[in-house]
């Protein structure tokens, strides 16, 4: 996601000396939404809905609450005096029955607003997401229409995509409002060896950056530490890390790595960004090690970033919701975001390091 002032704040906090890393910070420049636990695919690879997905366990009840609109306005008026950006998300967020409302609540508060959408609903409400001024849509292609429809396990997925992107390029012609098209490529055993004919077909769908993501995996061994140290030190269960369980001996390095070297020297008018960005020699440490950080020591998450789960929880960690600050719907989100154990979980980052699991969390490399 592209948010420029995430990255200055980042640059502050990359030239304050470890020791004065503050406990507290005024307000995130992102506040995450995971609008819905509701997802209408079960993609292999994904750690909610996949095949090991820690949604599987949830209760069905659990399943469907969802915050209702004025909760999530009153969220929204209590950070937009700081201008804190806002990405949305699920599950399927287009799921949640108050979508667009709470987009045009963002955007009548001049906020930046983002939205992470696998696309099958992107069709009929392209024009009104720009005519609104959405700053920014990212969908996901894994792939040619065969490649991607397989891994989504819903045929005409992928046709439902491209007529998404479509519109809203047909939408944003002669519009004021230039809504950015983003692709998200998760490599997988089922694309690993399709990633040049994607980039071909990203580009030909119309996107204005592509993505191509490596795929974030934890296994047993590192989990179980994560479990044990949130234990030790919030008294807390850190299971979500069951999710991330993957086996990745099926990826070839080797093929993967060297269509990442063609994709680089390729020149169109679209950008192409690797997450994590990695030179393609380091690709097989990156699955073979996956304790290995590439010199990344510190994560800015919990200085910069906030997410707010369907029941109202508040997380300091999008991908990894295993400590929970409080309740938007029984306090303000402005006492949440510096109460104790806020601070102690920014204290514990700074002065313990990253947590066993974060070596693969998209968090730690988005910054």
């Amino acid at each position: 996601m592209s948010y420029d002032l995430a990255s200055q704040l980042k640059g502050i906090l990359l030239r304050t000396a470890p020791g004065f890393m503050p406990d507290r910070f005024k307000a995130p420049r992102l506040l995450t939404f995971l609008l819905t636990y509701r997802c209408n695919l079960r993609c292999a690879m994904c750690w909610q809905w996949g095949e090991r997905g820690l949604f599987h366990e949830m209760p069905k009840e659990h399943e469907g609450r969802q915050l209702d609109l004025d909760t999530l306005r009153s969220v929204i008026d209590d950070v937009a005096e700081d201008g804190t950006g806002v990405f949305v998300w699920g599950g399927e967020p287009f799921l949640h029955r108050d979508l667009i409302p709470f987009v045009e609540h963002v955007k009548s508060r001049g906020l930046y607003c983002s939205i992470n959408t696998n696309g099958t609903c992107l069709p009929r409400e392209a024009a009104r997401l720009v005519d609104l001024g959405v700053d920014s849509i990212m969908v996901s292609v894994d792939g040619p229409r065969e490649v991607h429809d397989r891994i989504r396990g819903m045929q005409g997925s992928f046709q439902k995509i491209a007529a998404g992107v479509r519109s809203v390029r047909e939408a944003r012609s002669g519009n004021r409002n230039r809504t950015e098209i983003v692709v998200n490529t998760t490599i997988s055993p089922a694309n690993q060896a399709v990633l040049l004919e994607t980039l071909g077909t990203v580009e030909e769908m119309g996107a204005d950056r592509m993505i191509l993501s490596q795929l974030w995996f934890t296994t047993e061994e590192i989990g179980k530490a994560s479990e044990a140290y949130f234990r030790g030190k919030f008294s807390a269960h850190a299971g979500s890390w069951r999710g991330f369980v993957m086996d990745v001996s099926a990826l070839d390095t080797g093929l993967i790595a060297e269509q990442m070297r063609e994709m680089s020297l390729r020149k169109g008018a679209m950008e192409l960004r690797f997450l994590p960005d990695l030179h393609p020699g380091q690709v097989r440490d990156y699955y073979a090690r996956p304790e290995e950080s590439f010199g990344k020591t510190r994560c800015f998450v919990p200085w910069l970033e906030s997410e707010i789960l369907p029941d109202g929880n508040v997380t300091p960690c999008s991908d990894r919701p295993d400590l929970i600050m409080g309740n938007v719907k029984k306090q303000r989100f402005r006492e949440i975001w510096n109460n104790d154990l806020y601070r102690s979980f920014r204290r514990a980052m700074r002065e313990d390091g990253l947590f066993p699991y974060c070596s693969r969390c998209c968090g730690l490399w988005s910054h």
